[in-house]
């Protein structure tokens, strides 16, 4: 099994905390969320207001997640995967267990963002099955989605390697900067 070298950025009270599938091949490797070749996740956060920098990603989650330096009006951004066991690219062979889920949903009542932003489909499917929820999210700010929990929900687009143009995901990208 290969080493897991991404460690959560996770604390209370974020203002947002970005939740993705797990972690990649070269992200991993490299020791940074989002850092992988094709990753444009940081570039879709800049065009969209969120952050003020367009940072080199082999680095910049330690600035946006780390820190509050670049990030509209101050506020604490923080990035956990679903699947934090398993080390794979292709998302397909990814399964997330009850047992995900429920550590993931007990780390958010915990911690208590006031968003939290999912950005893959498969978080979205397992969010959507969990008893817990009271009801589907769909693409957009969704609104509280946990019992017991006031964080609202926004579901975006993966951020690279699909055909969903890039208007909609900034889309939904400014409007969560709007409610910063």
């Amino acid at each position: 099994m290969t080493e897991i070298n991404l460690r959560p950025f996770l604390r209370p009270q974020l203002d947002i905390l970005f939740v993705a599938l797990n972690p990649p091949t070269q992200s991993n490797d490299h020791g940074h969320y989002f850092s992988g070749g094709g990753s444009r996740l940081f570039h879709l956060l800049f065009l969209s207001g969120l952050i003020t920098m367009d940072l080199p990603k082999a680095t910049a989650d330690q600035t946006v997640f780390g820190s509050t330096s670049v990030n509209r009006n101050g506020c604490a951004f923080g990035v956990v995967d679903l699947v934090d066991d398993l080390v794979q690219t292709n998302s397909g062979k990814v399964r997330p267990t009850r047992q995900h889920l429920d550590r993931l949903i007990a780390s958010i009542r915990e911690l208590s963002p006031r968003f939290v932003c999912v950005i893959h489909s498969k978080v979205r499917d397992a969010l959507n099955k969990h008893p817990d929820s009271v009801h589907q999210l769909d693409y957009g700010i969704c609104g509280p989605l946990l019992r017991h929990s006031k964080s609202v929900f926004v579901l975006n687009y993966f951020p690279n390697g699909n055909s969903v143009p890039d208007k909609r995901k900034l889309k939904i990208f400014r409007a969560l900067r709007d409610e910063l």
